[in-house]
Order: structure tokens, then sequence, then C-alpha cells
């Protein structure tokens, strides 16, 4: 999984690996390599998961699952084929921006199906940057 990061703090070292194990099982859950990704913590912090196979609407773009540490997890069709400009089609939505891996598995293989049963239309507000520390938090069960 590549990284981007700011000079490292203890905070941020500690939110890169919580962040890092969270990804590494949602990966899991995906049954994608967890290489498929990147991260980026300079801020906001943001993942991406890329998915092997397309959407029903979208047979020629990559599709990839994003991650914000304010909205939680998206799932986004790629503009063009190797492009890194995306544009997302549905959020998860929930509690927490850390949801359950099995639950990310879910939203993605309804997107696949085309069910859109776990989707939400617009980007949910749920929470508000606050520092690595805080999301690092957020992100306790991966510790």
């Amino acid at each position: 999984m590549t990284t981007s990061t700011p000079a490292p703090t203890e905070a941020g070292l500690e939110l890169m690996t919580r962040l890092n194990a969270y990804l590494e099982d949602v990966a899991a859950a995906l049954g994608i390599p967890r290489d498929s990704g990147t991260v980026d913590l300079t801020g906001p912090v943001t993942a991406q998961l890329r998915l092997n196979w397309r959407l029903p609407g979208f047979p020629e773009r990559d599709v990839d699952l994003m991650w914000h540490e304010e909205h939680g997890w998206s799932a986004a069709v790629a503009t063009h084929s190797d492009d890194d400009h995306h544009v997302v089609v549905a959020y998860l939505g929930g509690r927490t921006v850390a949801s359950h891996p099995r639950l990310v598995a879910r939203f993605a293989e309804s997107l696949r199906t085309g069910d859109h049963q776990d989707c939400w239309p617009g980007p949910p507000a749920l929470r508000t940057a606050a520092g690595p520390s805080s999301l690092a938090k957020e992100l306790a069960a991966w510790a």
C-alpha cells in the first residue's frame, strides 16, 4: 500500500498504523490484494482501494473504493481508465468513517450487482477532521 505522509509525529505514526491495519482488513474482506491501494495522510486523510471488477453502466471504467476521513467510504469510477480523476457514484454512510470491513464489502457487492440498497446518494457528514489523534481514536479497533 502506498502512503503519502507529512513528517512523522507520534500521533501521525499511530494514525498511519491504525489506518493501514483497517485498510488491510477491508482489502481482505473485499478479496483484493492489500497493495491495491493508496493512502494520503497530508490532510484531509484519504485512501483508495482499486477493485478488480467493473460496475454495471460503466463497463470500461476502473472502479475504486475511496475513503475520506469525514465521509467514510464511497465508490467511484475513473473518468478515464488511466486517469486519477474520479466520479463518485455512491456513498456507504453509516455511523462511523470506520465501517466494519464486512459492511464495506457488502456495499461494494451491492454496487457490483446493481442493487444499491446500502448506498447514500450524497456524502454523509460522519465526523469533522480534527487532527491525527482524533482520527486514530476513531480507528481504535485497528490498533
